[in-house]
Order: structure tokens, then C-alpha cells, then sequence
């Protein structure tokens, strides 16, 4: 009995491991829509120079270590590593496979395919070559291959001094152009929006010659740069012949970005005045990050830079929010806007981040966490922008309606006046229309001033503004000339016409009565001179000063009257 129990028990361990080995390898006739980090076996030793046949014996030796995550990641920095998983075609022909490396910044890729003990083909690839060397053209590495009936190991050879992460698919052919037809899809609407705001916030600039407009938009331009460097787009349509400009254009284009994001920051939410230490501290940490960079670079230490740019950006996300919580405590009314498309950026950029050095599972959200905080940043800061377009037009509108206005009377002045008569000046004349001018003086305004003072003067000009405004028909136009002076323009008006208007705007006015302080009531008068205009010959001026002409004489005969009178 006990012999048979055991020999049970081995059965099912054999069983067991069996089953095991089985679901380590990789099966044409079975679809694997996510990554098969879980069917790869990984090494990694202290030889960086690690032959390919050498690698082969430590895997049929046992060296290798199984993964047992779906997507394997080794950080920043790491030492080259082997990757080995067996391919099972148990089918009579061959099986023509896709192995897509979901990763654009890989500097050195080698792949093997061993059938039955022997080298069948290799490929060599990576960023540390032009991009027309790769197999196939796309952002990603993608080695097709037909897998023969039997037992293929495929080896992988991966180094690179960047983040070593690694989403691995095994697809075919189809499935290779559905998932690369999704994500054109999308990164078409993620840079086509993008794109837009860039445009309109650039021609926002010229037009206004706003600085954020024009940091803004260079911000989202760098931006989109760096998104198309880590996506690999900018190595296929952008620099294809520039290898060395691919390994380092992420960690010089995040600084580039960053600096945009903060001269963006400092305008946009007007630091400078809101805080001018901090606008200056801020200023000088940018200097800072710059030269550091720049040193660097110039001295070949890739891993440096990267975490210069990397610290860079995790203080400019820290530093947002620092500058938004400023500017909205000095009343800047788009600082909330800002605050919360930073929420959106910096939630997104911690993401990606995180899943890129391995702390969180990397898949395509987590990937494309940044795209989507960013894309929702541009749009809440485009918004931003737009209303502050539309108050500062507002604000253009209303000063330009108050450079026309006479502040007391609320009435046009002179300027206003041309600007608005010119017009129908010009018509009349094509027209050979009849056109008349009233210009009315208060009588003895002097006087009263004298009397009762200015306060009390001013209460005069400004209900005879009122009085001759109701009196007045609606395409008339009316201006404070000066003083105590007043213009009004009748076009289409005949002399008859406009002396019967000036005479009711006369009575009118005599009716007026202004309380003063000690209960007594003053009123006053008016005098109007007339003139009409059908003559071609005649300009505004001239008509205007004939009108003057005539009202002089109304003042001559003893005030209180329009002239010329028409019951002479």
C-alpha cells in the first residue's frame, strides 16, 4: 500500500512539473493579447561581453530564472540580460509569428532563434543604430520569424542605459496591424489636439504679443517633441539617421520641457509680482538644473543626466503647485485653473514614472498615464488662456469705450464724435443728402457756477445730457464738445426739420429744475445755433462752424432761442 501511494505521489509530481514546464512555453496555435514576461526566463552575470553560445548552454543548464511577472523591468542603469522562452509549432508547417518589444528606447537588441540545437537567424537592432537597419519599419522593435514544426528557443540580448523595461507580445501578422492601427489612432488624436493648441496659441501671441501665449505654446511643442521621442515616433518620421541625438534627446528634452513649463508658470500666474523672491529663486534653480545638464552632457554621462532631468521634473511638479497656491492667494483668478491642470500632469508624469522604474505593473494606461494628465492639462490651460483672452478683450473694449466717453455726461466726445460721424458724413455726401448740425451753449454757465459752484454745475451738464438724449431721435448722434458746450449730428435732416428738434430740446431744458443743498432750486437755459449742408463742396468742419455762427447769434438776440428762427 505504501508503495503505491508513493509511486501516486510521483506520478502526480511529474504530472505537476510537467504541466508546469508546458505552460512556460509559448504555442502558436494559442493568441497572447497581453505581454508573455510570464513564459520568459531571464539572466544576468557580470560578463557584459556574454557569447551568444553561452548564454544558450546557461539556459539548457538551468542559469536562467523564470519571471513571473507579465512585463520584466530592470530599472535604470542595468546591466545587459538574457532573455530565453521556448516556442512549441506542434502543427505540420511553419508559423510565421511576430515577437513585438513594446519599448522605443532600447539601445542594443540582439534575437536568436535556435531550432533543434541549431542558429536558424539572428537580428541586430536598437537605438545605437539608424533606423532604417531595424527589420521592420516601426517605433517599436518587431522581429517576424516562421517558426518550424518542433521546439524553437528564442534568445534575447538586451542593453541599454535608459530604463530596461520590457513588454514582450507574441503576435501574428494581424493581430501586429490591429494593435498598431488603435494606437495610430489615438496618438493621432492626442497630437493633432496638441498640435492645435500650439498653432492657436502661437498666432494668440503674434496678434498680442503675450508672453504666456508664446511660452505656452512652446511648452506644448517640447512637450509633444519628448512624447514623440519615448514613443519611438521621432526616430521613425524625425531623426531616422541620428542615433546618438535618439539616446540622448529624453533627458535633454525634459529639461527643455520643464524650463518651458516653468517660464509658462511664472507669466501665466504673473509670479514676478505676485512674489518676486520666489520668482527669483525659481529663476536661478532653473540656471541651475541647466548647467548641471549641460555639464553632463557635454560629459558623456548618460545616467547622470537622466536623473538630473528626472530630480528636474519631480521639482517642477513639486514647484506648480507651490505657484499656484501663491498666485491664488494674491487673487489671480486663473491660478485654480492652473492648480488643477497641474493635478492632472503631475498625477499622470508620477504614474508613468512609476511604472516605467518598475513600482507599479506597467501596461498602456500606466504607460500612457503622462499623455492623457497632459493632453487634460493643454485643455484646461487652453481654457485659461481663452478667458483671459476674452476678459483682456473685454478690458481693451470698455477702455476704448471710455476713451470715447465723456465720463460726466456719458456722452461721445470729440473723438467719438468724427469717429462716428465720418461715416455718415461720407454717405450723405454720395447721397447728396440733406445733413444738419445742432451745437447748443447754456447760458450764463459761468454764472452759475459762480453761484452755486461746481458740484452744482456738474448736476447741470449732466440732466441737460439726459434732457437732449430723450429728445433726440435714435440715429442722431450726440457729444460733449467742450465746457458747456453740446454737438448733435441729424443726418438726412433738413434745416426745418432740425430747428424744430432744437426748439423742443430748448423748451425742454427751460423746464428743468436742480435742487441744491439749502432746498433751493435753480434752472437754467440754453442757446442753439442750426445749420444744414446738401452742398458737396462743404466739409463737416465747415458746417460744424457754421452752426457755431448761428449759435452766436442766438446768443446776440438774448439767449434762450434757436437760430435761425423760423418764425422771422
Amino acid at each position: 500500500m505504501k508503495k503505491i501511494s508513493a509511486l501516486l505521489a510521483m506520478m502526480f509530481m511529474c504530472s505537476f512539473w510537467s504541466l508546469l514546464a508546458n505552460a512556460q512555453d509559448i504555442d502558436v496555435s494559442k493568441k497572447y493579447q497581453e505581454p508573455i514576461g510570464q513564459h520568459i526566463q531571464f539572466y544576468q552575470n557580470d560578463d557584459a561581453h556574454l557569447s551568444m553560445q553561452s548564454a544558450y548552454d546557461a539556459f539548457k543548464n538551468g542559469a536562467f530564472s523564470q519571471s513571473a511577472d507579465s512585463v520584466l523591468n530592470f530599472g535604470i542603469g542595468a546591466k545587459p540580460v538574457w532573455l530565453a522562452f521556448r516556442v512549441k509549432n506542434n502543427t505540420h508547417g511553419h508559423a510565421l509569428r511576430n515577437i513585438l518589444l513594446e519599448t522605443s528606447w532600447l539601445d542594443k537588441i540582439d534575437v536568436y532563434h535556435i531550432h533543434e540545437n541549431q542558429l536558424v537567424n539572428s537580428y541586430h537592432m536598437g537605438d545605437s543604430q539608424p533606423f532604417s537597419q531595424r527589420p521592420l519599419n516601426h517605433r517599436f522593435f518587431i522581429i517576424g520569424h516562421d517558426f518550424g514544426t518542433g521546439d524553437t528557443t528564442v534568445l534575447i540580448r538586451v542593453e541599454s542605459d535608459d530604463a530596461m523595461v520590457l513588454p514582450i507580445y507574441f503576435f501574428t501578422s494581424e493581430e501586429t496591424t490591429d494593435r498598431n492601427m488603435l494606437q495610430a489612432y489615438s496618438y493621432g488624436l492626442i497630437y493633432g489636439i496638441i498640435l492645435a493648441l500650439v498653432v492657436y496659441n502661437f498666432m494668440l501671441y503674434i496678434g498680442l504679443r503675450s508672453g504666456p501665449y508664446f511660452f505656452y505654446s512652446l511648452y506644448l511643442l517640447l512637450f509633444l517633441l519628448l512624447n514623440a521621442a519615448y514613443t519611438g515616433h521621432g526616430y521613425q518620421w524625425l531623426w531616422p539617421d541620428s542615433p546618438y541625438w535618439q539616446q540622448w534627446s529624453n533627458p535633454v528634452l525634459i529639461v527643455a520641457c520643464t524650463l518651458s513649463g516653468c517660464a509658462f508658470a511664472l507669466n501665466f500666474l504673473n509670479i514676478k509680482t505676485a512674489s518676486p523672491r520666489i520668482y527669483q529663486s525659481v529663476v536661478v534653480c532653473c540656471l541651475g538644473f541647466s548647467v548641471l545638464t549641460l555639464i553632463a552632457t557635454l560629459a558623456g554621462e548618460f545616467i547622470v543626466t537622466l536623473f538630473i532631468s528626472l530630480f528636474f521634473i519631480f521639482y517642477f511638479y513639486i514647484l506648480a503647485v507651490i505657484l499656484g497656491i501663491i498666485s491664488l492667494r494674491a487673487q489671480n483668478r486663473f491660478a485654480q485653473y492652473f492648480l488643477l491642470a497641474s493635478i492632472f500632469a503631475i498625477c499622470g508624469g508620477i504614474i508613468t514614472a512609476n511604472a516605467v522604474l518598475g513600482f507599479i505593473p506597467f501596461n498602456w494606461l500606466t504607460y500612457r498615464a503622462t499623455e492623457i494628465g497632459m493632453v487634460a492639462d493643454a485643455i484646461l490651460l487652453a481654457l485659461a488662456l481663452a478667458e483671459r483672452f476674452n476678459i483682456n478683450q473685454s478690458e481693451k473694449l470698455a477702455a476704448e469705450r471710455r476713451a470715447d466717453i465723456d465720463l460726466l455726461t456719458n456722452l461721445n466726445n470729440r473723438r467719438a464724435f468724427y469717429k462716428f460721424v465720418q461715416p455718415l458724413w461720407a454717405i450723405s455726401l454720395r447721397s447728396k443728402s440733406y445733413t444738419s448740425v445742432i451745437i447748443l451753449d447754456i447760458d450764463d454757465f459761468k454764472l452759475l457756477n459762480d453761484n452755486y459752484g461746481h458740484p452744482a454745475g456738474d448736476r447741470v451738464l449732466v440732466r441737460l445730457a439726459e434732457t437732449i438724449q430723450k429728445e433726440a431721435r435714435s440715429g442722431d448722434i450726440l457729444a460733449r464738445w467742450g465746457g458747456e458746450e453740446f454737438l448733435i449730428f441729424l443726418p438726412e435732416t433738413q434745416l426745418t426739420d432740425a430747428i424744430t428738434i432744437a426748439d423742443r430740446m430748448r423748451k425742454k431744458i427751460t423746464t428743468i429744475q436742480i435742487s441744491i443743498d439749502n432746498d433751493e432750486k435753480i434752472s437754467f437755459t440754453a442757446s442753439f445755433g442750426v445749420a444744414t449742408a446738401q452742398d458737396i463742396n462743404v466739409s463737416l468742419n465747415e458746417l460744424i462752424a457754421q452752426a457755431d455762427r448761428q449759435l452766436y447769434h442766438a446768443k446776440k438776440k438774448g439767449r434762450n432761442r434757436v437760430y435761425p428762427d423760423l418764425s422771422n
